[in-house]
């Protein structure tokens, strides 16, 4: 997962909206969102690690992205960053002590969004570049590297939910939420090169990256492998959670293959 918006306590029916994008290896192996075990869980699953990007329970939600370092080392033998969202969504332990819990040593660097409606507190973002804190209400964004940093697709991100949040009256509707959010991910518009972060990819791959919604051919660019012909990179799915007040979860998934979108929207809802 490579980019997640989220609204947290920024409207009276939803304390959390969260529009996340996964971006991916196109010859990575998974399966889009559905139930998992007794169907209390609903994510994607990374086929190859057996974890997930984002996802839901009751009252709960989970997300990860990874923190684009290129030149620090992995740990020995790591573990794969989708277990973290996968075992928070399946266990019953509230945020805080979730994050605390981690052994952050033996992951390569990652951001995870935790959220439990209802806890003492609700929202933890834990993570192995930064000990873990609570988001303050407001409108938020996570990329490849520190949770908020101002990287271009971040701030515009969080410009345009803002603007969604703004817009819906009531409930959530596909006119008012499900359609703009999908939309706005679907940014594909590349950033100026002057505001491009230095993650030490080199510019031209921070600029193909720099989009909300990325789409990169290996025939055009020189993606670095991750182990066979993988076929290029880009947006692999955009998933959309909203909890209501009472906890009443849903989510929304649309899965694309070389930046076309797969039909039909996913949709779930755990009451």
């Amino acid at each position: 997962m490579c980019l997640l918006l989220f609204a947290y306590r920024c409207h009276p029916q939803y304390p959390l909206l969260l529009l996340a994008n996964r971006d991916e290896f196109y010859g990575r192996p998974s399966t889009p969102a559905g139930p998992w075990a007794d169907g209390k869980l609903i994510a994607g699953r990374d086929l190859e690690a057996g974890g997930t990007w984002a996802g839901m329970a009751r009252g709960r939600v989970a997300a990860v992205t990874n923190i684009r370092e290129p030149g620090r080392p992995a740990p020995p033998a790591p573990l794969s960053r989708g277990d973290i969202p996968r075992n928070f969504l399946l266990g019953s332990t509230d945020p805080q002590p979730f994050a605390e819990a981690l052994s952050g040593s033996r992951y390569r660097g990652f951001n995870a969004l935790l959220f439990q409606h209802g806890a003492e507190i609700e929202l933890i973002c834990a993570g192995n570049r930064h000990t873990p804190f609570a988001f303050i209400d407001g409108i938020h964004g996570i990329s490849n590297g520190a949770p908020d940093a101002p990287w271009p697709k971040v701030e515009k991100g969080k410009a345009g939910l803002a603007r969604l949040v703004a817009g819906i009256d009531g409930r959530v509707t596909e006119d008012n939420f499900v359609r703009p959010a999908l939309q706005l991910l679907q940014d594909r518009n590349t950033a100026p090169p002057a505001q491009l972060p230095d993650t030490g990819v080199g510019e031209a791959l921070e600029l193909a990256l720099s989009p909300l919604f990325v789409q990169i051919e290996t025939a055009d660019f020189p993606v670095p492998p991750a182990g066979g012909d993988t076929g290029g990179y880009g947006t692999r799915a955009s998933t959309l959670i909203a909890i209501d007040h009472r906890g009443v979860s849903q989510l929304w998934e649309r899965s694309y293959i070389a930046g076309a979108a797969v039909e039909p929207l996913r949709h779930y809802i755990l009451d």
